[in-house]
């Protein structure tokens, strides 16, 4: 039983060394990021043995990791553990473990974005509010500590819209990592609000209209700007709708070029003939007409869609 205690106890003493089987050789990461408080071997290294020792504890800026230094590390933590000496070897090239300790606010992540965004426009964008928009997606950001950070933009113009802007991190004057933000950038637009529901077909007047300024992110939707008052709806609108350019255009009853029947009554007949519109009008407008028999024109008063009506002079 004594023979069986003291088998189990030297394997448990063993199982580092077994856990990794080419004689404790490590491979070393060439950037691993990291939090507060410690840092254990498996985080930078590839080692998965039982023993797995606090190497780094509570960093306050980047440390660049030398092969030979870790390995002394490793074998004095090891020995100062366990009371035996064993050697490790690391392989690969130098690494670097970054510290995502530091945290930058919404409104931190929002003046520092639109203050590099300013100074790389080529015309001022002003204020945030002016002319646009920019809202961080997130609450707070981790970044790096130590290190300066630095936005990437490269752009010489501001759409709106969802957009990732890159954020550089510099260590000793290079760069060591680099992570995107989104953010929302809505631009400020003008447009023709409805004051009222409009049916759709409805000749737009004064009463169901006014201009109001507001803030978009959608960059591919184009606002009517002008004045749309005696244009038509082609779809009805609720109340307080921004409305689009494709959803309004001057219409009229009878289109130029559209057939038309001409109705022309004597006595008691009532006479149709086919004609074809030489221009467009609206209802109680007179537009020439074409006969398509005879091929003269003739003036007629607007009716209805498709019907104009010939008067007796």
């Amino acid at each position: 039983m004594k023979q069986w205690i003291f088998f189990l106890f030297s394997l448990v003493l063993c199982l580092p060394v077994l856990a990794n089987k080419e004689d404790n050789r490590l491979y070393l990461k060439p950037k691993t990021i990291v939090g507060s408080g410690e840092i254990r071997l498996s985080e930078f290294t590839n080692w998965k043995g039982n023993w797995n020792p606090v190497v780094f504890l509570n960093l306050k800026e980047p440390i660049v990791l030398e092969p030979e230094a870790i390995a002394e590390r490793i074998t004095s933590l090891y020995a100062k553990e366990w009371g035996t000496s064993l050697s490790f070897s690391v392989m690969g090239k130098e690494g670097i473990l970054l510290p995502k300790t530091a945290l930058l606010t919404k409104k931190e992540l929002e003046e520092s974005l639109w203050k590099d965004l300013d100074s790389a426009s080529k015309h001022s964008l002003g204020e945030i509010g002016e002319r646009f928009r920019i809202s961080s997606e997130k609450d707070s950001f981790p970044i790096i500590s130590g290190t300066s950070a630095v936005w990437r933009y490269s752009g010489r113009s501001l759409h709106a819209g969802k957009r990732l802007f890159p954020l550089d991190f510099y260590f000793a004057g290079k760069l060591v990592h680099s992570e995107s933000v989104p953010f929302l950038i809505e631009e400020k637009k003008q447009a023709y609000f409805t004051k009222r529901e409009i049916p759709s077909k409805t000749i737009l007047t004064d009463e169901d209209v006014e201009v109001r300024s507001f803030f978009s992110a959608d960059s591919l939707r184009e606002y009517t700007d002008e004045n749309p008052v005696g244009k038509t709806a082609l779809n009805g609108f609720l109340p307080d709708t921004a409305i689009e350019k494709k959803q309004v255009r001057t219409l009229h009853t009878i289109e130029r070029g559209q057939e038309v029947e001409l109705v022309y009554t004597v006595g008691n007949l009532l006479l149709k003939i086919k004609t074809r519109a030489l221009a467009s009008g609206n209802r109680g407008e007179e537009i020439p007409l074409l006969n398509l028999a005879s091929q003269k024109t003739i003036r007629a008063r607007v009716q209805n869609e498709g019907v104009c009506l010939l008067e007796e002079r």
